[in-house]
């Protein structure tokens, strides 16, 4: 049986007034790429920012699952002063197929949104972050940067950030919307999912899985769409055997044009 559940934590409600107060760094230079952190003013108790990239036209980086081949990101925010939390928010990816193997990424730009928890949230913050990410071409190249931005109270404005955060804010996904755009049914058959999402008309529609740890599966295939249901395969060669799947959760991506959801369906 295949339980689907809700993400934990994805309607933050998180907007970008017109009049917000913002802040970003320079830009810090990496391979093939550079990055800049971007930082909004409080509110309700948390701040809104963002890791921006700019990657060199005919290169990309990675989702948090590159799928079959790639880097994913990772930011360490561990430098920062005033900072209790910081949760790192994907835009959802595009599909890159070489036709050897699937590969989730980001090209020419990417902000990746922060929701930034303050230690104290009356007093000034200090966001400094180191990033590992590949960028790749041809070949693959690991590389890094670091940035830092402070916000200042009250911070100065800067609408440049504010349009940069509400660029990429909304391709975050969020929450299915029952019977207008969701997963409304996973079987399992032959060692493979079958993956029945509901979506709006859009002439772009994809779907991508972020399996647990240790899984080295594949990315799922288009197989038919009927009115508004799509329908995807996805293999399960390369997940532990049956015994070890019973519980195990597999995060889904479905986008459709500019819009995206995420779901965690639960193998039992």
């Amino acid at each position: 049986m295949i339980a689907i559940a809700f993400p934990l934590a994805l309607a933050f409600g998180l907007g970008i007034a017109g009049d917000a107060l913002a802040a970003r760094s320079g830009w810090s230079q990496a391979d093939q790429s550079e990055m800049r952190l971007l930082l909004a003013a409080p509110e309700d108790g948390r701040l809104v920012g963002g890791v921006e990239m700019l990657i060199e036209p005919g290169w990309y980086t990675y989702w948090r699952d590159p799928g079959e081949a790639g880097i994913p990101p990772e930011f360490d925010f561990s430098a920062s002063t005033n900072v209790a939390s910081v949760e790192v928010l994907y835009p959802a990816p595009e599909r890159h197929d070489d036709g050897t193997s699937v590969s989730l990424v980001y090209r020419n730009e990417v902000v990746f949104p922060l929701v930034i928890v303050p230690e104290r949230p009356a007093e000034p913050v200090m966001l400094r972050v180191t990033a590992r990410f590949g960028v790749c071409s041809e070949i693959c190249v690991p590389t890094q940067a670091a940035s830092e931005v402070a916000a200042a109270l009250p911070p100065e404005a800067d609408p440049l950030s504010d349009a940069r955060l509400a660029q990429f804010l909304p391709r975050v996904p969020v929450e299915p919307q029952s019977g207008h755009f969701d997963i409304e049914t996973v079987s399992m058959t032959d060692n493979a999912l079958l993956i029945d999402v509901r979506t709006p008309d859009s002439s772009y529609l994809d779907l991508f899985a972020d399996p647990p740890d240790g899984w080295h599966i594949g990315q799922p295939e288009f197989l038919s769409r009927d009115e508004d249901l799509s329908r995807y395969r996805l293999s399960l060669a390369g997940a532990p055997d049956e015994a070890a799947r019973n519980g195990q959760a597999i995060r889904f991506v479905a986008v459709a044009g500019s819009e995206a959801i995420e779901e965690i369906v639960e193998i039992r």
